[in-house]
């Protein structure tokens, strides 16, 4: 039979409780904070008091007999009576099939607010595990922001009020904004229609409203990448070997402006030419390895391998982009460089250990220590050494104003971080390693990835290889002829 209650449940005993008996039943009576007599039954130990609810909650059975208990949100019992009214009647709907289940639960969902439903979607994401690792907090920061964004823009109060024609025009107006890129009103529209096809599968909807959404039109060539040459990559590994320790030399204001004389003590001198060797032997593993930034920040000193037949490096799969591990072969000389880095760090863990009093000096770094401290600002740092090696410039935003650092081309090519990644692989084609070895090294899973986007090859490389080709012969075939006109 269906009906509504308040749950009963033990909690503490109030602080100043007194014990008292009422016709047999044991009471504990105390004052609350308002000044107000508070009068409620003891729990079975004696030592808690038994607290009633303030909220009412149904218990009826469902469309398939299944007993049910479910919070009417309401605090009054003539209310929540209502509530229970209600439920029945959506039962009896089922029951007769005016209503299917799923739309029943669709039209529970949709009288919540879409806020909830957002803050559930977090949650899910939460846990959610792709290619073996759990969504980063970034990830869900951005997609908290994008969502809200679109919510308070397009007026959406509830689940039911997500639209295509809504959503179109939002995205129509974004796109033809000036100041936003596609790419970045296409985030929007994949996060919306992500959240919808999740609210689908959890049944809170019962068709996705996005169904036939217009695209947005990217150019697929906005940012077209080009790799290092071979002058270029020694240009920028020798400006990242000494730029720190320049920029601290430099005089920047006054008559000496320009001069790399300012003072710098020995200790700080020593520490910033570190800074460079370990900054140019980051790019320079990023080129000889393609790893990218993050993978490379992952490394610890457990991943590296450098006294085995083969030295490699260990990516372990939650560290990897593709959500596989992989082991990267590591050139002779990179690892006769790594091995004088590590014995870098273990000398400067030594004196830090002396200089704090401690007398046991360890024989080996841990395990657990990063190969290389990658500082998250390395994009920024990278574009400086490319303004240093005479590879970029920096320009002034005539709308903005502000300075920014200008890395394209006469072609439109661009240079990052990533480009490393693209050296990389045409290193690889130039040195005639088989496409199909390239793509393994590149940890590819489609080929014409490895081939199409990060391979680059210009008009020097491609005349090299035809030249490659065997002689014909037919500059003997046009001395016969001639010989034979002269008989």
């Amino acid at each position: 039979m269906a009906t509504i209650y308040r749950k009963v449940y033990p909690v503490p005993m109030p602080e100043g409780a007194e014990i008292i008996n009422r016709r047999g039943q044991r009471l504990a009576r105390w004052i609350d904070g308002n000044g107000n007599v508070k009068i409620a039954p003891l729990a079975a130990d004696g030592k808690k008091i038994m607290h009633k609810a303030g909220c009412w909650y149904a218990r009826y059975t469902d469309a398939d007999g299944a007993a049910c208990r479910a919070s009417t949100g309401c605090h009054d019992e003539q209310a929540a009576r209502k509530v229970l009214a209600d439920l029945l009647a959506e039962v009896d709907k089922i029951r007769s099939g005016i209503l299917t289940p799923q739309e029943s639960q669709a039209t529970r969902h949709a009288a919540r607010s879409i806020a909830e439903h957002v803050a559930d979607y977090l949650a899910f994401l939460k846990v959610k595990i792709i290619r073996g690792r759990r969504l980063s907090e970034s990830h869900r920061y951005n997609v908290d922001k994008q969502l809200n964004r679109l919510i308070n823009e397009c007026g959406f109060k509830r689940i039911g009020d997500v639209t295509r024609q809504t959503v179109t025009k939002w995205l129509s107006d974004e796109t033809d904004r000036s100041d936003k890129a596609p790419r970045t009103v296409l985030k929007y529209r994949m996060t919306l229609m992500a959240f919808c096809k999740w609210a689908l599968r959890e049944g809170r909807i019962v068709s996705n409203p996005l169904v036939a959404l217009p695209g947005v039109a990217v150019d697929e060539d906005r940012r077209k990448r080009r790799p290092l040459a071979i002058d270029e990559i020694v240009a920028v590994l020798e400006v990242a070997r000494m730029r720190p320790l320049r920029d601290a030399l430099l005089i920047r204001r006054g008559a000496r402006k320009g001069q790399e004389i300012a003072h710098v003590s020995h200790t700080e001198r020593n520490r910033l030419a570190q800074l460079g060797r370990e900054r140019a032997l980051i790019y320079k593993t990023l080129i000889y390895t393609g790893l990218r930034k993050n993978e490379l920040a992952s490394l610890t000193l457990a991943d590296v391998h450098l006294d085995c037949e083969r030295p490699f490096l260990a990516l372990a799969a939650r560290n990897a982009k593709s959500g596989k591990g992989a082991s990267i072969p590591l050139r002779a000389d990179l690892v006769q460089e790594l091995r004088e880095h590590l014995e870098e760090k273990l000398t400067r863990r030594r004196g830090e250990m002396f200089k704090n009093g401690r007398t046991e000096m360890p024989l080996a770094l841990p395990g657990g220590m990063t190969l290389f401290n990658v500082p998250q600002g390395l994009v920024r740092i990278f574009d400086r050494d490319l303004v240093a090696a005479g590879l970029a410039h920096e320009v002034v935003d005539p709308q903005t104003g502000k300075k920014r650092i200008d890395k394209t081309d006469a072609d439109g090519r661009t240079l990052d971080v990533h480009c490393l990644r693209h050296t990389f692989a045409t290193l690889l084609s130039k040195a005639g390693v088989v496409p199909r070895m390239a793509q393994e090294l590149m940890r590819h899973s489609d080929i014409r990835l490895t081939m199409n986007v990060y391979t680059h090859l210009q008009l020097v490389d491609t005349a090299s290889a035809v030249e490659l080709l065997p002689r014909i012969g037919l500059m003997q075939r046009e001395a016969d002829h001639n010989v034979a006109a002269g008989a």
